[in-house]
């Protein structure tokens, strides 16, 4: 691809103890067919061989940047590497993920054909999940999407591109705004799950528009010890994020607040099932009271099909069985 006028891509890549998977995903970045990059690496606070691994990448590309940090988690991470990023677009891919070698040119040239979205997104596959799940759904696929469309993708559990900020490319001026003094749009670094669906709301709600290309050209390896897969405090981070994520929801719409609300309750049921498999009744109890609290909100919304208040029920009445037939349903889809 002909440099699209000279721009450059920052991608920001926080890392943190993953050196069994740090070299695969640097080397996939190194194969770009679009060259003019800028791979920010944010080392935060690695006690492993990450730090050697990241300074031998630099020394052998000048593209490479890394940046030492004592941890602070990967929000804090993240906004360090958008605060370093000097590239007229700035992207997202975590250390223990690997990209397809079009995936920058082909992020870049949803800007180039349509230069009214701030936003330009791609699909992704997920390999080595348990549950047989591999690539994303494609609605909207080709096509600008409005904010409030966007909105709906993104707070929706399981469809189409989500609110993860690694299948995404965003205009960089979005993160040189400011309001009151402040930039408007970064990460919470209180919140370690569902802040990037927190940061990608807040940007939907501004307005902006996105363009999304199906292509699963991010490669998502499902990892047993990732966050997503932790239970703990960091974990709970999650639901106040939804919280916040819904206030944001609500002004789209009834049917775009009542999605958010029903990702919120399918979470909480998941985890439910999870810390009762694992015999975590602490776990398990807050889990209880975060699904009631979203199921006393859906009964009443008179848009949600009866079929899923329903589910809803039986699945908080028998949360691992509930859980089982779920996954079976989607490994035979898969």
């Amino acid at each position: 691809m002909e440099e699209q006028n000279g721009a450059k891509i920052s991608i920001i890549v926080p890392v943190y103890n993953t050196e069994e998977y740090l070299p695969a995903c640097l080397e996939s970045l190194l194969r770009q067919t679009y060259r003019n990059l800028e791979l920010l690496t944010v080392d935060d606070g690695s006690t492993d061989g990450s730090a050697a691994i990241l300074e031998a990448y630099a020394k052998r590309d000048p593209r490479i940047r890394v940046i030492r940090q004592k941890n602070g988690g990967v929000s804090s991470a993240r906004n360090a590497g958008i605060d370093a990023a000097t590239g007229a677009y700035i992207g997202f891919v975590d250390s223990d993920d690997t990209v397809g070698p079009t995936y920058c040119e082909t992020l870049l040239r949803g800007f180039a054909e349509h230069p009214e979205i701030g936003v330009s997104i791609c699909g992704r596959t997920i390999l080595g999940h348990p549950n047989g799940r591999t690539t994303g759904g494609t609605e909207g696929a080709g096509t600008v999407l409005s904010a409030r469309d966007a909105m709906l993708c993104a707070v929706s559990l399981g469809r189409s591109f989500e609110g993860y900020l690694w299948n995404k490319l965003f205009a960089a001026k979005l993160f040189r705004e400011t309001e009151n003094g402040r930039f408007r749009f970064r990460l919470d670094p209180e919140i370690s799950v569902c802040e990037d669906l927190l940061l990608c709301a807040k940007i939907f709600a501004a307005g902006q528009r996105v363009y999304f290309d199906p292509t699963p050209l991010y490669r998502y390896h499902y990892r047993k010890t990732g966050a997503l897969n932790t239970f703990g405090e960091g974990r709970l981070s999650e639901f106040r994020a939804r919280d916040r994520v819904e206030e944001i929801a609500a002004s789209f719409d009834e049917t775009v607040l009542h999605t958010a609300q029903l990702s919120h309750a399918k979470s909480a049921l998941n985890l439910l099932a999870a810390a009762k498999e694992r015999h975590d009744p602490q776990f398990a109890a807050a889990m209880k009271q975060e699904v009631d609290r979203k199921i006393r909100v859906l009964l009443r919304a008179k848009d949600l099909p009866r079929k899923e208040r329903v589910k809803l029920l039986i699945r908080r009445a028998f949360p691992v069985i509930g859980m089982r037939l779920y996954l079976a349903t989607r490994r035979k889809e898969s």
